[in-house]
């Protein structure tokens, strides 16, 4: 069975220039509202994950017909968040990558555990990310390069997501890095800038968060 892009679809801030990046072939997991936004505006998801806690309270009764067996409910009552759980459903069908859109909204805390929930799928060799109207987040573990493209995003920040990062190698930037470290509570790696038209960040002990800007 060929591996596919997996797109979830969260129930964040959506504009339809998030969405168009979807391909035909791609798979879709409409996430509680972000399902809810998708068939509104007129795309059918693959699979519906969530509590609905959020949704139109008719929204679940009006899918169930089409859906059926594609919609894993949750109770609003759980350890996890409805986004936890599409990201852990999409790894059990073994994707190409994992990308999130809707995962940046007015919750803060949701969206720093939507940035923590692309670690499922690293973990596992699954390249994971989040797009946003104004940003791209990733994450880098050890020993796994990571390619920055000059063009949509005019800044790059790095900031350790473990207490400690050993062994930090950037190429292409304006402000190279080799074998550096960083500490949680010292962000001295915000903003940089590629000068070249590709940038390489490598890492050697602890997990780096990377976040590409627009403005």
């Amino acid at each position: 069975m060929e591996k596919k892009d997996i797109f979830i679809v969260s129930g964040g801030i959506l504009t339809e220039r998030l969405v168009s990046m979807i391909k035909e072939d791609d798979l879709i997991i409409g996430v509680d509202r972000g399902a809810e936004w998708l068939i509104e505006h007129g795309l059918s998801p693959h699979y519906i994950v969530g509590d609905f806690d959020s949704a139109n309270s008719s929204f679940l009764e009006a899918i169930k017909e089409k859906y059926g067996d594609k919609i894993y409910r949750f109770p609003s009552e759980k350890d996890e968040t409805d986004t936890e759980l599409a990201v852990r459903f999409a790894i059990s069908l073994q994707p190409k990558s994992i990308t999130i859109i809707g995962a940046i909204g007015t919750r803060l805390d949701h969206v720093l555990a939507n940035i923590h929930v692309l670690l499922l799928g690293e973990r596992q060799h699954i390249p994971s990310q989040i797009y946003g109207t104004n940003n791209r987040i990733r994450l880098v573990l050890p020993d796994k390069t990571l390619y920055v493209q000059k063009g949509e995003y005019k800044y790059i920040s790095l900031l350790p997501f473990t207490e400690k990062v050993e062994g930090i190698s950037i190429q292409g930037f304006k402000y190279p890095l080799s074998q550096a470290s960083m500490e949680v509570g010292q962000p001295y790696g915000i903003s940089n800038e590629l000068v070249d038209e590709k940038g390489t960040i490598l890492i050697e002990k602890g997990i780096l968060l990377v976040i590409e800007s627009k403005d």
